[in-house]
């Protein structure tokens, strides 16, 4: 598909995402109704991906709006949620909106919760790491993967060594822990129990953009090497060049494939590894073809869609892979 005919297709499918879950408040703040913390960070991401891909002004205007909205709802301190790799998520989101709109607001909010965060999940134990939880009894994907992505785009921001030196020890640790010769991103370390060896595509998608990141900021081929690896396992080994039909379930998973979506378009735009993107375009166009008369499309892309699903963040996801295989407005 042409770019031309993809970018229509990736604004059709974010405005229509946007007129069925986007709740516009008169206060000026907004929400994606029916969701928690979390995927409303992640949506924010989404916004994000669509500001990348096009710049047009209304993502910035929509970024803004569904940003007051979380603070109204959660305020400025995050510390409360004992989630770490729930405030990573947002840090993330205020980190690129800053780089894109230069609001100091985000900044503040991006370096201060990576802080937080970092203060009190890094240890020892394993040999370092992020805790999950506050609890202190897993290290996982899902913090540590993120966590390299923030401190990556804080350094960009800052040029403060502190966040590099931080991303590659987080880095280092996953790697030694959670990933595998095969280009496995393993779920967890558990203190008592061990390996979790699980893979999702969030955690693969998290890894491979944190390679993308180490790679630009320190020229170390074996960044991208790991990048290829970890997506080489997705695509060939986890669906077999095939589509993205599971993670439908429960609360969280349905989402996660736009996590890997933006960050397997950072491998392709940006380190010219284009073997994946016929793959993409395949997922997007079965996404859209099986989309409902809303618009809408549903996270397992080989069916149809109804036409009530069951969340927005299930649907978030397919609106990601449309603007992940768009190249980068420079």
């Amino acid at each position: 598909m042409d770019t031309n005919s993809r970018m229509q297709i990736a604004d059709k499918a974010m405005k229509s995402f946007i007129a069925r879950y986007f709740r516009d408040d008169e206060d000026g703040t907004g929400m994606i109704t029916g969701e928690f913390y979390w995927p409303r960070a992640e949506i924010m991401e989404v916004v994000m991906d669509a500001w990348d891909k096009t710049q047009d002004p209304y993502y910035q205007e929509l970024m803004g709006k569904m940003y007051r909205g979380f603070v109204k709802e959660f305020g400025e301190d995050w510390s409360n949620n004992p989630f770490n790799d729930d405030i990573m998520w947002m840090t993330i989101a205020c980190a690129r909106a800053y780089q894109a709109f230069h609001e100091e607001i985000y900044l503040q909010q991006a370096e201060k919760h990576f802080n937080l965060v970092y203060d009190r999940a890094w240890s020892d134990d394993l040999g370092g790491g992020l805790f999950w939880r506050i609890e202190n009894t897993t290290k996982n994907a899902c913090i540590n993967g993120p966590a390299v992505i923030a401190a990556s785009l804080l350094y960009q921001i800052t040029k403060n060594q502190s966040y590099l030196d931080r991303a590659i020890a987080i880095y280092d640790w996953e790697v030694k822990k959670l990933f595998g010769e095969d280009g496995a991103v393993y779920d967890c370390y558990n203190l008592e129990k061990g390996l979790n060896a699980w893979c999702s595509t969030y955690n693969q998608g998290t890894f491979i953009g944190a390679s993308v990141f180490l790679h630009q900021l320190t020229g170390e081929e074996k960044y991208v090497k790991n990048a290829v690896l970890a997506a080489d396992y997705t695509m060939e080994y986890l669906y077999k060049n095939g589509i993205m039909n599971n993670e439908a379930d429960g609360d969280d998973m349905p989402g996660f494939k736009g996590i890997l979506a933006r960050w397997l378009s950072k491998l392709v735009y940006e380190e010219n590894q284009t073997k994946y993107f016929a793959w993409m375009e395949k997922n997007a166009d079965s996404a859209w073809l099986h989309r409902n008369t809303q618009n809408l499309m549903w996270t397992a892309w080989e069916f149809p869609t109804n036409e009530f699903p069951r969340c927005a963040w299930g649907c978030s996801a397919a609106v990601a892979q449309q603007f992940a295989c768009l190249p980068y407005k420079k």
